[in-house]
């Protein structure tokens, strides 16, 4: 089995703080960051799990990533999509979007 580097952009890191912020506003400090430390926890499992998922043929992929063989994770929880594409030995987070949002 392959292992991967991760290596995630800023603007997901920029992602996750907002997603960070606003359950800020609507819960706690705690729970906000259990639930970023979830994401990057799912994000860290592409790790080894990189390879098993498919390329996605979703118009959407494209926009974030200038890479052909564009992927999606979905979160354990279905609420989040996180785009990532594969370079030699990393993986490469280009977005995290809101499942609702992304549309085949």
């Amino acid at each position: 089995m392959k292992r991967y580097e991760i290596q995630i952009r800023n603007v997901v890191k920029k992602d996750i703080d907002q997603i960070k912020d606003f359950i800020v506003e609507k819960n706690s400090r705690e729970h906000a960051e259990r639930y970023a430390a979830e994401l990057y926890a799912e994000i860290l499992s592409l790790t080894f799990l990189a390879d098993s998922i498919k390329v996605t043929e979703w118009k959407i992929a494209k926009k974030y990533s200038k890479s052909k063989r564009e992927k999606v994770l979905v979160t354990h929880n279905k609420k989040w999509s996180i785009f990532f594409h594969t370079y030699r030995d990393k993986v490469i987070i280009d977005k995290i979007l809101a499942s609702k949002l992304v549309k085949e």
